[in-house]
């Protein structure tokens, strides 16, 4: 579906950093890990067996399941056995056919015509319908639900801004022809909706019939969502220890292949204790290893581990504005973080290309751009990234009248205090490292930057400052996960409507190149991507966002298992062809 994913920050350092990080005079590259994506095991299937998969992480997974409603990574990941998604995709993230639904595009009436398979069932029995489809859309631009996933490329849907608003009560643009058939009218067609997660079409169904009577205020978290939801997927959930574990068994009303297992248990697992957890073989999976465990683990016989460069990056971000009434960013001119200079500053202040070398166990790469190699030609490998260069820090600072006091700390131009106020989330003693690193480089060119609130976040209280609260900070880290194409899930984050524009910066410049690239001059490829790559130097220029890292997913999978690969094609049917071997 059409939506960024907060990555949690779990990922531990191979090894622990001592105080401060001394800039080397010369470094040596961390030989790049090459990664399969397929295990191939011509062992016997056995029938049946329980599953069980760890999922790295020091924070409680959420539990909304409703996609659309929820916000953190960890509940979408554990609930894949469920809701797999409509839609098959080609390797580069285009609609094929062959999903539990399929879609065609008409260009001239400017619509999207969704068609269900007959076999396509929810979970207690009863069929998937169109109305199912729609009300996913109900749900996301309904003026009293919770979701965050209300864009403006949902605004190109007819009657959706209206729905929204809450002038009307349905959304004019989605015409129900039947059962089976749901017909998108759209005010104007873009090149990005031939992309499975473009946001322009939800990769989704919800059961109308099961959630009808509950109120849209209510639904993220009412027991039907959080302790008893239905699932189109292969699985189904008999049992959730919220924020721990989750117990699946087979959906036996799923329209595809019969799942191959009797159970599936899923678990959320400490980063400190998935090592040990591997070497005692407790887990058959684990589900985005971090680089660390891949370091002690990676030559445990028992497990292969498979991986793709991952459509993700970590980052840092300045807030700059705020939201007005109606949920739209706007610039305040008033925040220091407004001065370009003292953006550039912090971010040439960093040794981000030491930390990855030193440190990623191969599994990272330094971020250039915001825009991932995973995402091929879109990726601009031309662009500069921000080489740590201390007196150009400095004399950026100078040049912008942050003059330097008594104490060594930098005063704003105005002369008043400067401090910045960073927040971040608690996750583990090597990324604590990694942060007091970089603060002890801002206090060398002069920046007072201290913790919000004097404090790390709790994982939950944290996403819930970054996306609905933005006060009290000036800076933040953080990573996401966005899907293809980058046209519209990176750069269309940062529209003057997108939830996940959380720097809430808005120029006349930036909104333009973001609109070229969904223009009817954009169906020509050359000349989207020159203006995507226009987009990647104007970011960079103007350091709102910070690269960092670009990284490696990586999944451990039990060589007793079988049927398993990464690749868009088979992934889909994962879940249902997974089986063990003798």
């Amino acid at each position: 579906m059409g939506r960024r994913h907060l990555f949690t920050q779990t990922v531990a350092l191979l090894t622990v950093l001592a105080g401060t990080l001394a800039v080397p005079t010369s470094t040596v590259l961390a030989k790049d890990v090459t990664l399969k994506q397929t295990y191939v095991n011509h062992k016997k299937e056995l029938k049946g067996g329980t599953l069980k998969i760890g999922y790295p992480s020091n924070n409680n997974f959420k539990g909304i399941f409703i996609q659309e409603l929820g916000t953190d990574s960890e509940t979408d990941s554990l609930a894949e056995l469920g809701q797999p998604g409509l839609f098959r995709k080609d390797k580069n993230g285009k609609y094929v056919k062959g999903g539990l639904a399929d879609v065609s595009f008409d260009r001239g009436s400017k619509t999207a015509l969704i068609t269900i398979g007959p076999k396509t069932r929810w979970s207690d029995g009863e069929p998937v319908t169109a109305r199912d489809v729609a009300f996913v859309y109900e749900i996301i631009a309904n003026k009293d639900s919770t979701s965050e996933y209300y864009s403006e490329n949902l605004e190109t849907i007819m009657g959706m801004k209206e729905y929204h608003e809450g002038k009307t009560d349905q959304i004019a643009g989605l015409q129900i022809k039947d059962s089976k058939h749901l017909l998108i009218h759209y005010t104007k067609m873009a090149p990005a909706m031939e992309y499975v997660d473009s946001g322009y079409l939800y990769n989704d169904a919800q059961p109308y019939h099961y959630l009808k009577d509950v109120p849209m205020a209510e639904m993220a978290q009412s027991d039907k969502v959080r302790k008893h939801p239905l699932f189109f997927g292969p699985y189904t959930i008999k049992k959730v220890v919220q924020g721990e574990a989750i117990e699946w068994v087979p959906n036996k009303y799923y329209g595809g292949r019969k799942p191959k297992l009797d159970k599936v248990v899923e678990e959320v697992v400490p980063v400190a204790q998935v090592a040990e957890a591997m070497r005692s073989h407790k887990y058959d999976i684990i589900l985005h290893e971090s680089r660390a465990t891949y370091a002690k683990t990676s030559k445990v016989d028992q497990y292969v581990t498979l991986g793709t460069m991952a459509y993700g990056l970590q980052y840092m971000g300045f807030r700059v504005g705020d939201k007005n009434p109606n949920g739209k960013s706007v610039l305040d001119k008033e925040l220091v973080t407004n001065n370009r200079a003292l953006r550039l500053a912090l971010a040439y202040a960093m040794n981000t290309q030491q930390i990855v070398e030193e440190y990623g166990a191969g599994l990272q790469k330094w971020a250039n751009s915001m825009v991932s190699p995973a995402y091929g030609a879109y990726h601009d490998s031309k662009t500069e990234p921000y080489y740590q260069n201390l007196k150009k820090a400095e004399h950026l600072l100078d040049q912008a009248g942050f003059k330097r006091g008594k104490d060594g700390y930098r005063t704003r131009p105005d002369g008043k205090k400067l401090t910045l106020h960073l927040l971040d989330q608690a996750s583990g003693r090597g990324n604590d490292e990694i942060r007091a690193n970089y603060m002890q480089l801002w206090k060398k060119i002069g920046v007072k930057v201290e913790l919000k609130d004097g404090r790390l976040q709790e994982f939950n209280s944290y996403i819930e400052q970054l996306v609905n609260d933005g006060k009290g900070f000036d800076v933040w880290l953080s990573n996401w996960a966005v899907p293809m194409p980058p046209t519209t899930s990176v750069a269309g984050n940062y529209m003057p409507s997108d939830p996940y524009n959380f720097a809430h910066f808005v120029t006349k410049e930036n909104t333009e190149l973001i609109e070229s690239l969904s223009s009817k001059k954009a169906f020509n490829d050359k000349y989207q991507l020159k203006q995507f790559y226009k987009w990647q130097e104007y970011m960079n220029k103007e350091a709102y966002i910070v690269p960092r890292q670009f990284r490696y997913s990586t999944y451990v999978f039990s060589k007793k298992l079988t049927n398993i690969s990464l690749k868009p094609k088979e992934s889909y049917n994962l879940w249902e062809n997974i089986a063990f071997t003798k």
